[in-house]
C-alpha cells in the first residue's frame, strides 16, 4: 500500500558535495505503493482520487490509471552552501522532505 519509504540523500553521491557545506546528507524520504480500490481514509485520498479509483476499478475507461502514491506533506531543509562567487549562504529550501504520503 501507499506509504513513506526511507531515502537518505548524500550530496557527494549526487555530485553536489563540493558546494554544499552542510548538511552532507538528509532524509528526503519518498512515497511508493499501490492505491487500490476502494481507497480507505488511511490513504488520505482527495475526492478526485476517490472518483478516479472507482472509474479505474470499473474499467470503462482503460486509459485512466489508478491514483498515485505521492507526498502530501513536505517539509523544508536549511542548507549552508557556496554560491557562484564562493560566498557562504544559509538558505531554507521548501518542499525537500516527504513527511507523509497520500493517494492522489
Amino acid at each position: 500500500l501507499c506509504q513513506r519509504r526511507k531515502l537518505t540523500v548524500d550530496f557527494n553521491e549526487i555530485g553536489w558535495g563540493e558546494w554544499i557545506i552542510s548538511p552532507k546528507t538528509f532524509e528526503a524520504q519518498y512515497c511508493a505503493g499501490r492505491c487500490p480500490f476502494p481507497l480507505t481514509k488511511e490513504l488520505n485520498p482527495t475526492n478526485h482520487a476517490t472518483i478516479q479509483s472507482i472509474v479505474h476499478a470499473i474499467g470503462g475507461h482503460p486509459e485512466v490509471p489508478a491514483p498515485c502514491c505521492v507526498p502530501d506533506v513536505l517539509s523544508s531543509l536549511t542548507l549552508l552552501y557556496f554560491d557562484d562567487n564562493r560566498n557562504v549562504v544559509l538558505k531554507n529550501y521548501p518542499s525537500m522532505t516527504a513527511e507523509s504520503c497520500a493517494c492522489r
